[in-house]
């Protein structure tokens, strides 16, 4: 099956942006002096602090009532949907990449597209991934490995 590519919609969008705030307060709650901007480092040093966070953590049911106060430890969907968001935001930003629809023979996801060329990549796997091997630094590296594949053109 060959990949359909579409835009989002406006209710994907708006899951979105409720996973960037998201993103915002996991990153505020970890490193307090977060302004705002998503880095990779950011997000790097973000992840490590989540996965050393010993705290009793959140239900699923209670996503929509966590803020940086909040003492308890987001869980690993709350971490996978705002840390992807987050990095998908940080991609679209260096690399003038949109977040795209995809459907193929292993299902759908959304994922960050580059067009001229062609690259592909899926933040939220990328995290998912990262959450069971509990490796820290990804998000850089894939960074520079997209940068590389895009400069070839």
């Amino acid at each position: 099956m060959q990949a359909i590519l579409r835009d989002l919609t406006a209710l994907e969008f708006d899951i979105l942006e409720r996973h960037l705030d998201l993103a915002y307060a996991i990153c505020k709650k970890y490193v307090p002096s977060f302004k705002g901007e998503f880095t990779a480092q950011l997000l790097t040093q973000v992840f490590a602090l989540w996965l050393e966070d010993t705290s009793t953590g959140i239900a699923d049911n209670a996503i929509e009532n966590f803020n940086s106060s909040s003492q308890e430890k987001p869980n690993t969907k709350m971490i996978e949907f705002a840390l992807g968001s987050a990095y998908g935001d940080v991609l679209n930003t260096a690399f003038d990449t949109q977040w795209k629809h995809i459907a193929d023979e292993y299902g759908e996801e959304l994922c960050i597209r580059h067009e001229n060329p062609e690259y592909t990549t899926f933040p939220y796997s990328i995290v998912q991934k990262r959450i069971s091997s509990q490796k820290t630094v990804f998000f850089e590296p894939i960074m520079a490995t997209m940068s590389y594949a895009i400069s070839k053109k």
